[in-house]
């Protein structure tokens, strides 16, 4: 019985707090309350597996509030892509992302997913927000609300989506 303990243990750390009537409700929220401390523990065995040390995995807090973002801001994607994400273009993003206090980058789950991303004009400009661009545009992005160059040398907006 170490499983469920551990399980039970797990869902009690952070439980959804959510309060209704309808019996699906609660059903619907305690069952996502056992698959994230579960597939968090998935997560950790392949983190050991991998040979990542202790302080680089995410704590369940900082994994719950990921899944709990990516469900918040995703949609249905129209074509799948294949293949995996370049490595280099995160790390750009992370470094640019600890260069001040700005916007939060998205996660790339809901920046990648082609799903009502659409620019709007802002009469306020901001840091372009794509690493090596400098630039200063007063578009930006509705759903991952980050400004992004949009002119006929520089599509700064088509990257960030893509890469």
């Amino acid at each position: 019985m170490g499983g469920v303990d551990l399980l039970d243990s797990l869902i009690a750390l952070y439980r959804t707090k959510v309060r209704s009537k309808k019996w699906y409700h609660r059903l619907v929220f305690h069952f996502l309350d056992m698959v994230i401390p579960t597939t968090w523990l998935l997560y950790r065995r392949d983190c050991e597996g991998s040979g990542m040390g202790k302080k680089e995995e995410m704590k369940l807090y900082t994994f719950k509030s990921y899944v709990a973002e990516g469900l918040c801001k995703s949609g249905k994607s129209l074509e799948k892509k294949r293949g995996r994400h370049s490595l280099s273009i995160a790390g750009a993003y992370e470094e640019k992302r600890k260069r001040g206090p700005t916007a939060p980058i998205p996660v790339p789950d809901v920046r990648l997913d082609q799903t009502a991303h659409w620019l709007i004009m802002t009469g306020d400009k901001g840091r372009c927000r794509v690493p090596q661009c400098s630039g200063t545009p007063k578009a930006m992005c509705r759903k991952c609300n980050v400004h992004l160059c949009f002119t006929p040398d520089r599509n700064c907006f088509l990257k960030f989506h893509t890469e």
